[in-house]
Order: C-alpha cells, then sequence, then structure tokens
C-alpha cells in the first residue's frame, strides 16, 4: 500500500528481517529483495534497506510484476524507468531468439554427424556430466579417459578451443603429483589449472576417496558454443526417439 507521502509501507515484519540480514541463507535473502521489490521500491530504496547490489537485485526481481499505481511511482523517480525495462526486455528477447537460433541450426547437423562415432561419444558424455544451465562449456568427472574423450572431442568438434581447469582432492593427496597426472589427460599445463579445491575431512563427504581425484575443465569462449552443444544433444535426443518409436511400431 502506498502512503500520503508517497513512499511504500514497508511491513515491520520485512524491516526485522532484514535487520537479520546476516543471518539469512541464499534463497532467504532474495526472497526479502523480491517482496520489497513488490511493494514498489526502486533498487536504490531497497539497497538502503539491504546491502545489495543492483545488478543482484535486478537478477532477483526481473520476472517481477507491480501494478500500474506502482510502475507510476518508479516512472516518477526515475523518467527512463519504463524505456530501460523495455529495452532489457527487448535485449533478453533477442539473445533469447539468438540462443534458439543456435540450436535450431545445430539440430540440423545431426542428421549428417551422427555417423562419426567420436563424435557420437562425446555428445553422450557432455549429455551425461556437462553442465547445462552455466554460461559456458564444464565438464566434471574423475574418470581420466572420459576426461581425455572430452578433450580430444572439444578440440575436434569446437574448433580448439582452450580450457581452464581446476581439481577437488581430498586432505592429504599429493597436488603437485595430481597436477603431473592430469596435465598428462589433457594435454595442458600447470598453467591451465586454478586453485584447487580441498575437500576437509569431516565435512560430510564420501570416504571413499578417487586417488587423482576430480577434475572441472571449463572451455574458453562464449555462450555460442555451449548453445550448440544443446542443440546436438536435442537433436540427437529427437533422431533416437524417432528410431525407437519406429522400432516399436508407434
Amino acid at each position: 500500500m502506498v502512503v500520503d507521502d508517497g513512499l511504500p509501507q514497508i511491513p515491520h515484519e520485512l524491516c526485522a528481517r532484514a535487520q537479520r540480514w546476516s543471518e539469512l541463507k541464499r534463497w532467504e535473502r532474495r526472497e526479502l529483495g523480491q517482496e520489497l521489490r513488490r511493494l514498489g521500491l526502486s533498487y536504490n530504496e531497497i539497497n538502503r534497506i539491504i546491502p545489495v547490489s543492483k545488478s543482484t537485485l535486478s537478477s532477483w526481481c526481473r520476472d517481477e510484476v507491480l501494478s500500474p499505481e506502482l510502475r507510476r511511482r518508479l516512472a516518477l523517480i526515475r523518467p527512463k524507468l519504463d524505456s530501460q525495462i523495455a529495452l532489457g526486455r527487448r535485449r533478453r528477447n533477442e539473445a533469447l531468439e539468438r540462443k534458439m537460433a543456435i540450436r535450431s541450426s545445430a539440430r540440423e547437423e545431426v542428421s549428417w554427424r551422427c555417423s562419426d562415432p567420436l563424435w557420437i561419444a562425446g555428445i553422450v558424455a557432455y549429455w551425461s556430466e556437462g553442465s547445462k544451465t552455466s554460461s559456458d562449456i564444464r565438464f566434471s568427472n574423475s574418470d581420466p579417459g572420459l576426461v581425455r574423450l572430452f578433450i580430444i572431442w572439444s578440440q575436434r568438434f569446437l574448433e580448439g578451443t582452450g580450457f581452464t581447469a581446476r581439481l577437488h582432492l581430498h586432505t592429504g593427496q599429493d597436488e603437485r603429483e595430481r597436477f603431473e597426472f592430469w596435465t598428462g589427460i589433457t594435454g595442458g599445463s600447470i598453467s591451465h589449472f586454478g586453485k584447487t579445491y580441498i575437500k576437509q575431512e569431516g565435512t560430510g563427504h564420501r570416504k571413499n576417496h578417487l586417488y587423482n581425484g576430480t577434475i572441472s575443465v571449463r572451455l574458453l569462449g562464449n555462450g555460442t558454443q555451449l548453445q550448440r552443444v544443446l542443440g546436438w544433444i536435442e537433436g540427437l535426443s529427437e533422431l533416437w526417439g524417432t528410431a525407437s518409436m519406429r522400432r516399436s511400431g508407434r
């Protein structure tokens, strides 16, 4: 509700939660930011209540729909707000259209790429173990053969894209030996590796330690490559699904 001075009335419960900011979990902080936004507060006003950057608030609140009354208030605070919101929405839609176009083009490649066993193996490996939600291509595994397959596959089918890597080890494992092992598998050098993540004992992780640890490989480049790979996965899934239906007589 908007009071006479034009400022949205902030419920006492929200103020109390804001005062406990340091105790809140990440999802609780996001929820609080969204609730403040639904009151019609600008990002600057929210930032005076909780210590969150505008970029973070924007990602939290991009799907929040405000009433015409609250939008008019924000427009008075920032006359260019509506045009900026429209510009942001248009850019997101354009980015989504570009992603869909890349995926569609990649799906069309499947019909002639599926005769290559290395391409098939790499797609299935990434389908199983690769990240589909990050902004780039990431592959994590402890099996050296599978990691080597991924490296060879990416170099052949993704224009020889470079990579960075990070090891996940347990306390007590020799980091230098593991570096030497994984540089041999990936064909890279120690300069490709970032800071190693060490799993401390007693943190609830499983006890059957993997001798060589786990490696996380991130390909360098932009999100175009990821959308292409996701399109390949979709196309292969459709192809195999169609073939399965034909065999079953459906």
